[in-house]
């Protein structure tokens, strides 16, 4: 009997003994913390799931009709009477329009003021680092505002600027001529740059073969000729007829002002534009400017040794050797541009937020249409990405 306790009393000792070695035992510690942790994650998300099932879900809702327009539509012919899946797709190319060019001119803007940066000339220099400093470090969301702003300041339709009859310049907007056609022209406009972009990565291909000894044609020239191709059979095949198309200004009968014809830059789309390509273009400046300086400064002396000129450093010697650690950055900033588009809801620019955002207040289902705002912007993220990335490993491969 009492060996019985004696026993149940040591073994009571050690457990005591283990509890608090396990207690200042760092490892037991963490791994407690991190047990708790995960049982709390759990709970959590089974609460969230629950919740979830109890909401309707589905994208059902979507093929109803929308009831509501758009001011802006883009190679899309959308109206009122189409379903709201029509609607958010308006959205949806409305937003890569406004990415697309800005992506554009803010890289032609980063790599100019990326150079003036760099200039000799103070005055160049100087208005360079303004430029970055200032917009920089103001929200980019105020940008836009003061764009929308200082665009509404254009004169009324009333006495709107004509610049001798080929252009009308009001608060309603900058009307400029364009070639157009009357039927599948913005189609074939997308059809073109697809193609463009299809020839920039045949060239690519086909100087990746001769470098390997392989015998073959032009690669510039084959590039250029598959792109007429596809031009020209495409504009049959679609039935364009180019026709200039200029705007013009006219008063009816009631004394309304009616503008029409040409390209039309409303102070929405130009307001995000000019925010996204100015606020963008500050961080691309600095990439360019501090790729430059990475490089020795060997290399722009044997240029200048070579005889050449400042064009011919930049763009023969200087550029194509910077690429190799600016596209990485430069791909950031792409993502971030097309993501800050998001902000010309406060504009009302309809792009893919504001659509759905109109969606969600008309019909509800706000669940589904945020998850499927996320997934449009992650596959415009991750095409962004994989086009950046081939153009990136093409470039730093080895002899190019």
């Amino acid at each position: 009997m009492i060996s019985n306790l004696l026993k149940q009393f040591k073994s009571q000792t050690t457990t005591r003994k283990k509890i608090e070695v396990l207690k200042y035992d760092k490892s037991f510690r963490k791994f407690f913390i991190q047990f708790l942790f995960s049982i709390f994650m759990v709970i959590f998300l089974f609460y969230l799931i629950s919740r979830a099932f109890s909401l309707e879900l589905g994208f059902g809702h979507l093929s109803s009709r929308a009831g509501f327009g758009l001011s802006h539509t883009f190679i899309v012919e959308y109206t009122s009477n189409d379903s709201r899946w029509g609607a958010y797709f308006t959205g949806v190319v409305n937003t890569i329009r406004v990415s697309l060019v800005g992506i554009f001119f803010a890289t032609l803007l980063g790599i100019v003021m990326g150079l003036a940066r760099l200039s000799k000339n103070f005055l160049i220099s100087k208005i360079s680092a303004g430029y970055v400093e200032f917009l920089r470090n103001t929200p980019l969301l105020i940008q836009i505002i003061f764009w929308q702003l200082v665009l509404l300041q254009l004169p009324q339709i009333s006495n709107a600027l004509t610049f001798g009859g080929i252009s009308v310049w009001s608060n309603r907007g900058i009307l400029l001529p364009i070639i157009s056609s009357v039927e599948n022209g913005s189609l074939w406009v997308l059809i073109l740059l697809l193609t463009l972009i299809a020839s920039l990565f045949l060239r690519s291909y086909l100087h990746k073969f001769k470098e390997e000894n392989v015998r073959i044609f032009s690669p510039n020239l084959l590039s250029v000729i598959f792109f007429l191709i596809i031009g020209i059979v495409t504009y049959f095949i679609l039935g364009i007829d180019l026709r200039s198309d200029v705007p013009t200004l006219q008063v009816n009968e009631y004394g309304t002002y009616i503008q029409s014809g040409g390209f039309a830059l409303t102070p929405e789309f130009a307001a995000i534009l000019f925010a996204l390509v100015l606020y963008t273009g500050t961080f691309i400046t600095e990439i360019v400017r501090g790729s430059i300086q990475s490089l020795p400064i060997g290399q722009t002396e044997a240029a200048q040794a070579l005889g050449l000129s400042t064009y011919q450093r930049i763009t023969l010697v200087i550029l194509p050797q910077a690429l190799r650690s600016i596209i990485p950055p430069l791909t950031n900033q792409y993502l971030n541009l097309t993501k800050n588009s998001s902000l010309s809801v406060a504009i009302a620019y309809p792009d893919v937020f504001m659509v759905s955002r109109t969606i969600m207040n008309n019909a509800g289902h706000a669940l589904p249409m945020l998850f499927l705002i996320l997934i449009t912007f992650l596959s415009l993220s991750l095409f962004i990405s994989l086009f950046m990335n081939i153009l990136n490993r093409r470039v730093t491969r080895i002899g190019t």
